[in-house]
Protein backbone atom coordinates (compact mmCIF):
# COMPACT_ATOMS: atom_id res chain seq x y z
CA UNK A 1 0.00 0.00 0.00
CA UNK A 2 2.87 2.20 0.84
CA UNK A 3 4.47 2.16 -2.65
CA UNK A 4 0.80 3.09 -4.42
CA UNK A 5 1.53 6.38 -2.37
CA UNK A 6 4.72 6.71 -3.16
CA UNK A 7 4.00 6.06 -7.17
CA UNK A 8 1.35 8.58 -6.99
CA UNK A 9 3.15 11.41 -5.19
CA UNK A 10 5.62 11.23 -7.97
CA UNK A 11 3.40 11.11 -10.94
CA UNK A 12 1.55 14.14 -9.30
CA UNK A 13 5.38 15.99 -9.19
CA UNK A 14 6.11 15.15 -12.66
CA UNK A 15 2.67 16.85 -14.04
CA UNK A 16 3.51 19.73 -11.43
CA UNK A 17 6.98 20.03 -13.25
CA UNK A 18 5.63 19.78 -16.22
CA UNK A 19 2.89 22.22 -15.87
CA UNK A 20 5.58 24.82 -14.51
CA UNK A 21 7.35 24.56 -18.00
CA UNK A 22 4.32 26.39 -19.32
CA UNK A 23 5.29 29.64 -18.21
CA UNK A 24 7.01 31.27 -14.38
CA UNK A 25 7.73 28.22 -12.64
CA UNK A 26 5.02 27.18 -9.87
CA UNK A 27 4.88 24.33 -7.39
CA UNK A 28 2.22 24.24 -4.88
CA UNK A 29 2.17 21.01 -2.36
CA UNK A 30 0.47 22.53 0.62
CA UNK A 31 0.93 22.19 3.24
CA UNK A 32 4.22 20.68 2.96
CA UNK A 33 5.85 22.89 0.17
CA UNK A 34 4.71 26.14 -2.19
CA UNK A 35 7.44 27.30 -4.32
CA UNK A 36 7.09 29.64 -7.10
CA UNK A 37 9.58 32.21 -9.41
CA UNK A 38 8.95 34.84 -11.63
CA UNK A 39 9.46 34.11 -15.47
CA UNK A 40 12.32 36.20 -15.60
CA UNK A 41 13.92 35.17 -12.19
CA UNK A 42 14.07 38.15 -10.07
CA UNK A 43 11.02 37.06 -7.53
CA UNK A 44 11.45 34.05 -5.96
CA UNK A 45 8.77 32.67 -3.00
CA UNK A 46 9.40 29.18 -0.78
CA UNK A 47 6.81 28.37 2.05
CA UNK A 48 7.63 24.84 3.83
CA UNK A 49 5.05 23.03 6.32
CA UNK A 50 2.07 25.58 5.64
CA UNK A 51 3.45 29.10 7.43
CA UNK A 52 6.26 27.74 9.46
CA UNK A 53 9.07 28.54 6.89
CA UNK A 54 8.85 31.40 5.16
CA UNK A 55 11.84 32.11 2.24
CA UNK A 56 11.23 35.34 -0.76
CA UNK A 57 13.98 36.97 -3.02
CA UNK A 58 13.50 40.43 -4.81
CA UNK A 59 15.45 43.08 -6.40
CA UNK A 60 15.37 44.96 -3.40
CA UNK A 61 16.10 42.30 -0.19
CA UNK A 62 15.70 38.64 0.87
CA UNK A 63 14.68 37.39 4.11
CA UNK A 64 13.36 33.88 5.58
CA UNK A 65 11.23 33.32 8.86
CA UNK A 66 11.49 30.13 10.32
CA UNK A 67 8.29 31.01 12.52
CA UNK A 68 7.55 32.11 15.60
CA UNK A 69 11.24 32.03 16.68
CA UNK A 70 13.46 33.79 14.09
CA UNK A 71 13.86 35.40 10.74
CA UNK A 72 16.32 37.04 8.93
CA UNK A 73 16.10 40.02 6.54
CA UNK A 74 19.22 41.41 3.93
CA UNK A 75 18.51 44.69 2.66
CA UNK A 76 21.37 46.32 0.70
CA UNK A 77 22.89 48.35 3.48
CA UNK A 78 20.86 46.67 6.33
CA UNK A 79 21.48 43.10 7.78
CA UNK A 80 18.92 42.12 10.75
CA UNK A 81 18.22 38.68 12.40
CA UNK A 82 15.18 38.50 15.12
CA UNK A 83 15.18 35.52 17.65
CA UNK A 84 12.76 34.99 20.15
CA UNK A 85 11.05 37.88 19.51
CA UNK A 86 10.60 40.11 20.89
CA UNK A 87 13.74 39.58 23.14
CA UNK A 88 16.30 39.17 20.37
CA UNK A 89 17.56 41.53 17.69
CA UNK A 90 20.57 41.71 15.71
CA UNK A 91 21.16 44.79 13.21
CA UNK A 92 24.24 44.85 11.44
CA UNK A 93 25.18 48.24 8.93
CA UNK A 94 27.56 49.74 6.67
CA UNK A 95 29.85 51.15 9.87
CA UNK A 96 27.77 49.60 13.22
CA UNK A 97 26.83 46.60 14.65
CA UNK A 98 24.09 45.87 17.53
CA UNK A 99 22.85 42.51 19.30
CA UNK A 100 20.08 42.83 21.92
CA UNK A 101 18.85 39.58 23.79
CA UNK A 102 16.41 41.48 26.63
CA UNK A 103 17.77 40.69 29.13
CA UNK A 104 20.83 38.64 29.07
CA UNK A 105 23.07 40.19 26.37
CA UNK A 106 24.03 43.64 24.65
CA UNK A 107 26.21 44.68 22.71
CA UNK A 108 26.95 47.73 20.04
CA UNK A 109 29.77 48.14 17.84
CA UNK A 110 30.46 51.27 16.20
CA UNK A 111 33.28 50.34 13.01
CA UNK A 112 34.04 54.31 12.23
CA UNK A 113 34.56 55.36 15.62
CA UNK A 114 36.12 51.81 16.87
CA UNK A 115 33.64 52.19 19.97
CA UNK A 116 32.73 48.42 21.22
CA UNK A 117 29.95 47.53 24.02
CA UNK A 118 28.94 44.05 24.95
CA UNK A 119 27.61 42.75 27.93
CA UNK A 120 26.38 39.29 28.71
CA UNK A 121 23.61 39.37 31.83
CA UNK A 122 25.86 40.92 34.62
CA UNK A 123 29.26 40.94 32.76
CA UNK A 124 30.60 43.63 30.60
CA UNK A 125 33.22 44.48 28.32
CA UNK A 126 34.26 46.72 25.63
CA UNK A 127 36.82 48.85 24.04
CA UNK A 128 36.74 53.22 23.21
CA UNK A 129 37.81 54.73 19.94
CA UNK A 130 41.05 55.07 21.68
CA UNK A 131 41.19 51.51 21.98
CA UNK A 132 41.04 51.31 25.51
CA UNK A 133 39.33 48.75 26.84
CA UNK A 134 36.91 48.63 29.57
CA UNK A 135 35.14 45.87 31.81
CA UNK A 136 32.85 44.71 35.12
CA UNK A 137 30.80 42.35 36.93
CA UNK A 138 28.42 44.33 38.32
CA UNK A 139 28.22 45.10 40.76
CA UNK A 140 30.86 43.57 42.10
CA UNK A 141 33.71 46.08 40.33
CA UNK A 142 33.23 47.74 36.61
CA UNK A 143 35.14 50.57 34.76
CA UNK A 144 32.70 51.90 31.96
CA UNK A 145 34.10 54.75 29.23
CA UNK A 146 32.05 57.25 27.56
CA UNK A 147 29.30 55.77 29.34
CA UNK A 148 25.97 57.67 30.17
CA UNK A 149 27.24 61.38 29.56
CA UNK A 150 30.28 60.17 31.32
CA UNK A 151 33.79 59.99 30.74
CA UNK A 152 34.58 57.35 33.16
CA UNK A 153 32.51 55.73 35.42
CA UNK A 154 33.88 53.07 38.21
CA UNK A 155 31.76 50.92 41.25
CA UNK A 156 33.04 49.20 44.00
CA UNK A 157 30.04 46.55 45.23
CA UNK A 158 27.37 48.93 43.84
CA UNK A 159 25.50 50.96 45.23
CA UNK A 160 28.24 51.16 47.95
CA UNK A 161 30.97 53.11 46.33
CA UNK A 162 30.58 54.87 42.98
CA UNK A 163 33.68 57.64 41.41
CA UNK A 164 32.98 59.03 37.72
CA UNK A 165 34.79 61.78 35.71
CA UNK A 166 33.04 64.22 33.22
CA UNK A 167 34.20 67.20 31.38
CA UNK A 168 36.75 67.97 34.17
CA UNK A 169 34.51 67.63 37.30
CA UNK A 170 35.03 64.43 39.91
CA UNK A 171 31.97 62.64 41.50
CA UNK A 172 32.60 60.63 44.59
CA UNK A 173 29.53 58.11 45.52
CA UNK A 174 29.15 56.46 48.88
CA UNK A 175 25.88 54.19 49.16
CA UNK A 176 24.11 55.72 46.44
CA UNK A 177 22.02 57.70 46.82
CA UNK A 178 22.58 58.88 50.14
CA UNK A 179 26.07 60.48 49.87
CA UNK A 180 27.73 62.36 46.52
CA UNK A 181 30.30 64.99 46.42
CA UNK A 182 31.10 66.34 43.12
CA UNK A 183 33.33 69.65 42.54
CA UNK A 184 35.14 71.07 38.72
CA UNK A 185 34.68 73.88 36.47
CA UNK A 186 31.12 72.86 35.53
CA UNK A 187 29.44 71.01 38.34
CA UNK A 188 29.52 71.16 41.65
CA UNK A 189 26.85 69.16 43.68
CA UNK A 190 26.84 68.42 47.84
CA UNK A 191 23.97 65.59 48.89
CA UNK A 192 22.84 63.66 51.96
CA UNK A 193 19.79 61.73 50.63
CA UNK A 194 16.94 62.52 51.76
CA UNK A 195 18.07 65.44 54.05
CA UNK A 196 19.83 67.69 52.01
CA UNK A 197 20.90 68.61 48.60
CA UNK A 198 22.73 71.36 46.09
CA UNK A 199 23.26 70.91 42.74
CA UNK A 200 24.74 73.60 40.47
CA UNK A 201 25.03 72.88 37.01
CA UNK A 202 26.74 76.05 35.61
CA UNK A 203 24.71 78.28 33.29
CA UNK A 204 21.87 75.66 33.07
CA UNK A 205 20.57 75.09 36.43
CA UNK A 206 21.25 75.57 40.30
CA UNK A 207 18.49 73.29 42.31
CA UNK A 208 18.70 72.48 46.02
CA UNK A 209 16.30 69.96 48.07
CA UNK A 210 15.36 69.51 51.90
CA UNK A 211 13.53 66.43 53.35
CA UNK A 212 13.29 65.03 49.69
CA UNK A 213 10.97 64.70 48.08
CA UNK A 214 9.11 67.79 50.17
CA UNK A 215 10.80 71.46 50.00
CA UNK A 216 12.57 72.46 46.41
CA UNK A 217 14.24 75.91 45.68
CA UNK A 218 15.09 75.51 42.11
CA UNK A 219 16.29 77.96 39.19
CA UNK A 220 16.97 77.48 35.47
CA UNK A 221 18.88 79.53 32.91
CA UNK A 222 17.81 80.10 29.49
CA UNK A 223 18.66 82.53 26.71
CA UNK A 224 15.35 85.31 27.80
CA UNK A 225 15.90 84.67 31.58
CA UNK A 226 15.85 82.76 34.41
CA UNK A 227 12.70 80.41 35.60
CA UNK A 228 12.56 79.99 39.46
CA UNK A 229 10.74 77.22 40.99
CA UNK A 230 9.68 77.06 44.45
CA UNK A 231 7.70 73.42 45.81
CA UNK A 232 6.50 71.76 49.21
CA UNK A 233 5.49 69.02 47.26
CA UNK A 234 2.85 67.69 46.66
CA UNK A 235 0.71 70.57 48.19
CA UNK A 236 2.29 73.17 46.81
CA UNK A 237 4.44 74.55 43.65
CA UNK A 238 5.30 78.02 42.05
CA UNK A 239 6.77 78.87 39.30
CA UNK A 240 7.79 82.20 37.73
CA UNK A 241 9.83 83.88 35.11
CA UNK A 242 9.93 87.30 33.57
CA UNK A 243 7.19 86.05 31.29
CA UNK A 244 5.09 83.49 33.13
CA UNK A 245 3.60 82.06 35.86
CA UNK A 246 2.46 78.60 37.11
CA UNK A 247 1.00 77.39 40.21
CA UNK A 248 -0.02 74.19 41.43
CA UNK A 249 -2.19 73.10 44.49
CA UNK A 250 -2.32 69.65 45.57
CA UNK A 251 -0.12 68.13 42.01
CA UNK A 252 -1.11 67.32 39.92
CA UNK A 253 -5.01 68.24 40.46
CA UNK A 254 -5.23 72.42 40.83
CA UNK A 255 -2.81 74.39 38.22
CA UNK A 256 -2.93 77.48 36.75
CA UNK A 257 -0.92 78.90 33.83
CA UNK A 258 0.13 82.62 32.42
CA UNK A 259 2.12 83.86 29.92
CA UNK A 260 1.97 87.21 29.65
CA UNK A 261 4.05 87.90 26.23
CA UNK A 262 1.90 85.20 24.18
CA UNK A 263 -1.10 86.15 26.40
CA UNK A 264 -1.92 82.69 26.99
CA UNK A 265 -3.72 81.38 30.16
CA UNK A 266 -4.63 77.68 30.95
CA UNK A 267 -6.59 76.41 34.27
CA UNK A 268 -7.16 72.37 35.42
CA UNK A 269 -9.76 72.47 38.46
CA UNK A 270 -8.93 69.34 38.73
CA UNK A 271 -6.83 67.67 36.14
CA UNK A 272 -7.45 65.90 34.18
CA UNK A 273 -11.14 66.30 34.57
CA UNK A 274 -11.49 69.98 33.48
CA UNK A 275 -9.50 71.92 31.40
CA UNK A 276 -9.43 75.48 30.13
CA UNK A 277 -7.08 77.20 27.92
CA UNK A 278 -7.04 80.00 25.70
CA UNK A 279 -3.74 81.89 23.70
CA UNK A 280 -4.35 85.89 22.58
CA UNK A 281 -1.30 86.38 20.84
CA UNK A 282 -0.80 82.83 19.43
CA UNK A 283 -3.35 80.27 18.46
CA UNK A 284 -4.15 77.99 21.28
CA UNK A 285 -7.52 77.13 22.27
CA UNK A 286 -8.27 74.06 24.69
CA UNK A 287 -11.42 72.88 26.48
CA UNK A 288 -11.87 69.62 28.57
CA UNK A 289 -14.63 68.34 30.59
CA UNK A 290 -13.08 64.70 31.10
CA UNK A 291 -13.90 61.67 29.85
CA UNK A 292 -17.60 63.31 28.33
CA UNK A 293 -16.59 66.21 26.10
CA UNK A 294 -12.57 68.13 25.17
CA UNK A 295 -10.77 69.23 22.35
CA UNK A 296 -7.58 71.66 21.96
CA UNK A 297 -6.11 73.28 19.08
CA UNK A 298 -3.24 75.42 18.21
CA UNK A 299 -0.91 76.36 15.01
CA UNK A 300 -0.20 72.97 13.84
CA UNK A 301 -2.56 70.79 15.47
CA UNK A 302 -6.17 69.94 16.46
CA UNK A 303 -7.69 67.09 18.54
CA UNK A 304 -11.06 66.43 20.49
CA UNK A 305 -12.22 63.41 22.18
CA UNK A 306 -15.98 62.17 22.91
CA UNK A 307 -16.42 59.81 25.60
CA UNK A 308 -13.02 59.05 26.11
CA UNK A 309 -11.32 56.47 25.03
CA UNK A 310 -14.39 55.70 23.42
CA UNK A 311 -13.34 58.22 19.98
CA UNK A 312 -11.06 60.70 19.52
CA UNK A 313 -9.31 62.40 16.77
CA UNK A 314 -6.08 64.12 15.91
CA UNK A 315 -5.36 66.44 13.23
CA UNK A 316 -1.31 67.69 13.06
CA UNK A 317 1.16 68.58 11.01
CA UNK A 318 4.84 67.12 10.28
CA UNK A 319 7.27 69.32 8.99
CA UNK A 320 10.55 67.69 7.89
CA UNK A 321 13.15 69.84 6.22
CA UNK A 322 10.98 71.04 2.95
CA UNK A 323 8.33 68.52 3.30
CA UNK A 324 4.84 69.24 4.92
CA UNK A 325 2.76 66.03 6.05
CA UNK A 326 -1.05 66.29 7.28
CA UNK A 327 -2.44 63.46 9.36
CA UNK A 328 -5.33 62.29 10.25
CA UNK A 329 -5.94 59.85 13.41
CA UNK A 330 -9.28 58.36 14.43
CA UNK A 331 -9.15 55.77 17.15
CA UNK A 332 -12.57 53.88 19.22
CA UNK A 333 -11.57 52.56 22.43
CA UNK A 334 -7.26 53.25 21.51
CA UNK A 335 -7.79 49.68 19.58
CA UNK A 336 -9.26 50.45 16.50
CA UNK A 337 -7.66 53.00 14.50
CA UNK A 338 -7.78 55.20 11.37
CA UNK A 339 -5.31 57.16 10.16
CA UNK A 340 -4.30 58.87 6.69
CA UNK A 341 -1.36 61.20 5.82
CA UNK A 342 -1.42 63.70 3.03
CA UNK A 343 1.03 65.82 1.53
CA UNK A 344 0.65 69.88 1.53
CA UNK A 345 -1.66 69.15 -2.21
CA UNK A 346 -4.03 67.00 -0.57
CA UNK A 347 -3.04 63.62 -2.06
CA UNK A 348 -3.25 60.69 0.23
CA UNK A 349 0.71 59.11 0.75
CA UNK A 350 -0.32 56.85 3.56
CA UNK A 351 -3.67 55.22 5.09
CA UNK A 352 -4.09 52.69 7.55
CA UNK A 353 -7.04 51.08 9.03
CA UNK A 354 -7.78 48.71 12.05
CA UNK A 355 -10.72 47.13 13.50
CA UNK A 356 -9.44 45.63 16.60
CA UNK A 357 -9.52 42.56 16.61
CA UNK A 358 -10.90 41.90 12.88
CA UNK A 359 -9.01 43.28 10.91
CA UNK A 360 -6.63 45.47 9.57
CA UNK A 361 -5.05 47.42 6.18
CA UNK A 362 -2.46 49.22 4.68
CA UNK A 363 -2.60 51.41 1.70
CA UNK A 364 0.89 53.87 0.49
CA UNK A 365 0.39 56.02 -2.77
CA UNK A 366 2.77 53.81 -4.79
CA UNK A 367 0.20 51.36 -4.40
CA UNK A 368 0.62 48.62 -2.39
CA UNK A 369 -1.77 47.53 -0.29
CA UNK A 370 -2.38 44.85 2.19
CA UNK A 371 -5.25 43.74 4.63
CA UNK A 372 -5.84 40.90 6.37
CA UNK A 373 -8.14 39.56 9.42
CA UNK A 374 -8.12 38.93 12.54
CA UNK A 375 -5.96 41.37 13.41
CA UNK A 376 -5.58 40.30 17.35
CA UNK A 377 -1.98 42.13 17.72
CA UNK A 378 -2.72 45.81 18.05
CA UNK A 379 0.61 46.62 17.46
CA UNK A 380 3.30 46.88 15.11
CA UNK A 381 7.04 45.46 15.29
CA UNK A 382 8.85 43.79 12.22
CA UNK A 383 10.46 41.26 14.58
CA UNK A 384 6.98 40.23 15.46
CA UNK A 385 5.22 41.01 12.16
CA UNK A 386 7.57 38.97 10.57
CA UNK A 387 7.30 35.73 13.00
CA UNK A 388 4.53 35.56 15.55
CA UNK A 389 1.68 37.44 13.35
CA UNK A 390 1.89 35.33 10.41
CA UNK A 391 0.93 32.66 12.32
CA UNK A 392 -2.05 34.88 13.89
CA UNK A 393 -3.98 35.77 9.99
CA UNK A 394 -6.66 33.79 8.54
CA UNK A 395 -6.82 35.30 5.86
CA UNK A 396 -4.60 38.19 4.00
CA UNK A 397 -4.89 39.84 0.77
CA UNK A 398 -1.69 41.77 -0.41
CA UNK A 399 -1.43 44.45 -4.13
CA UNK A 400 2.24 45.53 -5.33
CA UNK A 401 3.03 48.56 -6.95
CA UNK A 402 2.85 46.33 -10.14
CA UNK A 403 -1.01 45.56 -9.70
CA UNK A 404 -0.16 42.12 -8.77
CA UNK A 405 -2.59 40.49 -5.90
CA UNK A 406 -2.49 37.76 -4.02
CA UNK A 407 -5.34 36.36 -1.66
CA UNK A 408 -4.58 33.64 0.72
CA UNK A 409 -6.54 31.84 3.39
CA UNK A 410 -5.77 29.10 5.84
CA UNK A 411 -2.10 30.05 5.77
CA UNK A 412 -2.07 28.85 2.18
CA UNK A 413 -4.87 26.11 2.05
CA UNK A 414 -6.70 28.57 -0.64
CA UNK A 415 -4.61 30.99 -2.69
CA UNK A 416 -5.56 33.35 -5.28
CA UNK A 417 -2.79 35.29 -7.59
CA UNK A 418 -3.88 37.94 -9.91
CA UNK A 419 -2.28 40.26 -12.91
CA UNK A 420 -3.68 41.63 -15.80
CA UNK A 421 -2.74 38.87 -17.72
CA UNK A 422 -3.61 36.03 -15.98
CA UNK A 423 -5.34 34.22 -12.78
CA UNK A 424 -4.56 31.55 -10.44
CA UNK A 425 -6.47 29.86 -7.59
CA UNK A 426 -5.98 27.05 -6.01
CA UNK A 427 -7.06 24.94 -2.83
CA UNK A 428 -3.48 23.08 -1.88
CA UNK A 429 -2.65 20.41 -4.64
CA UNK A 430 -6.43 19.36 -4.54
CA UNK A 431 -8.16 21.75 -7.24
CA UNK A 432 -6.47 24.60 -9.36
CA UNK A 433 -8.11 26.63 -11.92
CA UNK A 434 -5.77 28.81 -14.24
CA UNK A 435 -6.87 31.37 -16.78
CA UNK A 436 -4.63 33.54 -18.88
CA UNK A 437 -5.72 35.58 -22.03
CA UNK A 438 -5.71 32.92 -24.79
CA UNK A 439 -7.27 30.57 -22.46
CA UNK A 440 -7.92 28.40 -19.28
CA UNK A 441 -7.52 25.03 -17.09
CA UNK A 442 -9.38 23.68 -14.81
CA UNK A 443 -7.55 20.58 -12.91
CA UNK A 444 -8.18 18.26 -10.32
CA UNK A 445 -4.77 16.45 -8.39
CA UNK A 446 -2.24 18.39 -10.72
CA UNK A 447 -4.24 16.71 -14.27
CA UNK A 448 -5.46 13.25 -12.72
CA UNK A 449 -8.40 15.53 -13.77
CA UNK A 450 -8.59 17.91 -16.29
CA UNK A 451 -10.84 20.34 -18.99
CA UNK A 452 -9.28 23.70 -20.30
CA UNK A 453 -9.32 26.08 -23.99
CA UNK A 454 -6.18 27.11 -25.29
CA UNK A 455 -6.81 29.18 -28.65
CA UNK A 456 -9.99 27.74 -28.91
CA UNK A 457 -9.47 24.30 -28.66
CA UNK A 458 -10.80 22.42 -26.00
CA UNK A 459 -8.66 20.31 -23.76
CA UNK A 460 -9.37 16.63 -21.68
CA UNK A 461 -6.71 15.59 -19.59
CA UNK A 462 -7.89 11.72 -17.24
CA UNK A 463 -4.49 10.26 -15.54
CA UNK A 464 -2.74 13.21 -16.37
CA UNK A 465 -3.05 12.02 -20.36
CA UNK A 466 -3.71 14.37 -22.44
CA UNK A 467 -6.87 12.92 -24.82
CA UNK A 468 -8.16 15.65 -26.62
Amino acid sequence: MPRKYLLLFLVLCWASSVAAQEGRVRHNWWPFLFFQESKDGSVRELELFGPLYYAYETKAESGSAFRPFLAVVDRKERHDVYFLPPLGHYQEGQDYTRLRLVPIWARNSNINENKKYHNFGLIFWGKTKEDESFWGIFPIYGRLLNWGGRDEVRFYFWPIRVKSRFDGNVSSTWFWPIYNRTDGPTFYERKFWPFYSHKIKKGVYDRTFFLWPFFWHEEFYFGDGTVTRDMFWPLWVEEKSEFHRRYILFWPFFRYFRHDKNDVTSWDLPWPIFRYGEGKKITYRERRFWPLLGYRKTKDEYSHFVFWPLYTYRYDVVRHKERELHRETRTFLLLTKFEKVKDEKGRLKYQFSRVWPLGEQIKRDDGFEIFFFPALLPFHSEGIDRTIAPLLRLYEYVQDPNGFTRSKALWGLYRHDHTDEEDIVELAFLLSFHRKPKGWRFRILKGLFGIGSENGDFELRLLFIRLL
